[in-house]
């Protein structure tokens, strides 16, 4: 599987209020029961763009599931994080990538990978997980985030060089931690080594992370007894939550032929989308189909045949037996609402004028009438 071939497992989910947020604590527990092959978490709340554009107001207050939701979902089904405390924007980490740039020096031939996104695109928390005890503790939990921060964007901005930089950061954590409500298997020693690992602060060797990596530097940095799980929360816009100043400082651009164009305003808004795909086509849907065939399409419940079905994932039995539940009434997709509005048309219109088979009207196009009648007339 993915895992054995090297790859690092995240799970993306889009959450729908009373549809599926009701998973988001089994999903978190599967990724809690597997820390060798999972660490990160990617919750996203729908946005209705494309066909559920012009949704109706009951279904969007029905389903409308936000990054408030997330934090309170989270900690009523799994009973971890604080929705106040444990939660930051995921720019955050640009102040961690900042300062990994002033130890790494100007003469590094990469920076820092950052997030420059707007605080409202996504939260994010983080739980540290011992990969063979299952032991897990929050990390807000027990490291003050905001006052680490604080301490590290000044760290950052002194600039005394790599090795004076390192020892204050090691006082910042220090400063900041509190073993009390740390995991008890984990040392002060171990969180330095988990941000030497992940920001290359010392120099030391704990396996590539580059393109020219191999399974030996893979397998060396699994060795790491921690399993540092991010759970992120990614709201992309929709006219609901639209806001220019998002759209100005995205992260995630679509190269078109029309140069780039930010991932909320492709998808939303006026429209870029439609505007590129009808500038740019080579076909229609329909002729596609027509000279290349169909795809297999694999939704509503189809499953995917898989040659082999064995894993050696843990399951939560509990998870597994609660049957998905939702609670909310009435159409749940812009395809339901078609079908329900025509029936309704059907009963109130047709049905009620007795209006069926033979009896219904054809009605002609108006014509012009004949110059020689209008003269007569």
């Amino acid at each position: 599987n993915l895992h054995e071939a090297g790859v690092d497992i995240i799970l993306v989910t889009t959450l729908v209020n009373n549809i599926n947020n009701d998973q988001v604590g089994s999903i978190i527990r599967f990724a809690l029961e597997n820390p060798k092959k999972i660490s990160f978490i990617a919750f996203q709340p729908v946005s209705f763009t494309g066909r559920d554009e012009m949704i109706t107001e009951q279904r969007r207050l029905q389903q409308r599931y936000t990054l408030a939701h997330l934090a309170h979902d989270v900690k009523g089904q799994v009973g971890i994080t604080e929705p106040t405390r444990d939660w930051f924007p995921l720019s955050l980490m640009g102040a961690f990538a900042d300062f990994a740039d002033v130890v790494h020096g100007p003469d590094a031939d990469w920076g820092q990978v950052s997030c420059g996104c707007h605080p409202n695109c996504g939260v994010g928390t983080a739980v540290m997980v011992n990969k063979e005890t299952k032991e897990m503790a929050p990390v807000p939990q027990f490291l003050n985030i905001q006052g680490l921060v604080t301490d590290m964007q000044h760290i950052t901005d002194t600039n005394r060089g790599k090795w004076f930089s390192n020892f204050m950061m090691g006082l910042a954590l220090l400063k900041n931690y509190n073993p009390y409500g740390a995991p008890a298997s984990l040392t002060l020693g171990g969180i330095l080594k988990k941000f030497d690992k992940s920001f290359g602060l010392s120099g030391k060797d704990y396996g590539k992370v580059g393109p020219d990596r191999t399974m030996e530097d893979i397998e060396k940095r699994r060795q790491d007894p921690w399993n540092f799980l991010f759970i992120a929360g990614m709201w992309f816009q929709d006219l609901f939550n639209y806001d220019f100043r998002r759209t100005e400082m995205c992260i995630i651009p679509y190269g078109t032929q029309e140069g780039e164009i930010s991932f909320c305003a492709y998808n939303t808004g006026i429209g870029w989308r439609n505007i590129i795909e009808h500038m740019h086509q080579n076909a229609t849907v329909a002729q596609w189909y027509k000279e290349h065939g169909r795809h297999e399409v694999f939704a509503r419940g189809k499953e995917v045949e898989l040659g082999d079905k064995s894993h050696n994932l843990i399951l939560n039995e509990v998870d597994l037996a609660r049957p998905n539940k939702p609670q909310m009434d009435g159409p749940k997709t812009a395809a339901e609402e078609v079908q329900m509005m025509r029936k309704l048309y059907n009963q109130m219109v047709l049905e009620k004028n007795q209006i069926k088979g033979d009896n219904l009207v054809q009605i002609g196009g108006l014509k012009k009438k004949d110059k020689s009648m209008a003269v007569a007339e």
